[in-house]
């Protein structure tokens, strides 16, 4: 049986394929934004390293960053492993809300991402990151112990 329905085939093919130079466009200026995204950051963060180095040859030894309008920069361009070092190192005896404030105060952007989970992740992998690994080391001195 037959139904007497008009075949839209060629149709939806013209807007598939409009549909798909479209999501090609916006790829390409996706992918243009986020270079210049990257650029900047690049830049910013050479720029903190130079104001970090000038603000310690002059004995100043916290360096904040602050925009025209009172809004922070102390934190802009870093990773949130970056930031929580830093913060840690200022305040050895901060826990993990505590360092969440300061990075919500200072207008860290955590890009959508659910902050206190972030925050905890980033805390656990500084945390590893001074110790050994025991597994790998227990593996190495395995295979030296079997070549003997």
């Amino acid at each position: 049986m037959q139904s007497n329905t008009t075949d839209i085939r060629k149709e939806l093919e013209t807007l598939i394929a409009e549909a798909q130079n479209q999501i090609g466009a916006l790829q390409e200026k996706k992918s243009e934004i986020e270079k210049d995204l990257q650029d900047a950051e690049s830049a910013l963060s050479a720029l903190r390293q130079v104001y970090e180095i000038q603000a310690r040859h002059f004995g100043e030894t916290r360096v904040r960053f602050w925009g025209r309008e009172g809004t922070s920069y102390r934190f802009a361009s870093m990773k949130l492993t970056e930031a929580l070092a830093i913060i840690r190192k200022e305040q050895p005896r901060i826990d993990k809300k505590q360092a969440l404030k300061i990075l919500q105060k200072e207008g860290f952007d955590f890009r959508g991402k659910r902050p206190l989970p972030a925050v905890h992740f980033a805390w656990v992998a500084l945390d590893r990151r001074g110790k050994p690994n025991l597994k790998r080391l227990a593996q190495k001195v395995a295979r030296m112990g079997g070549d003997k």
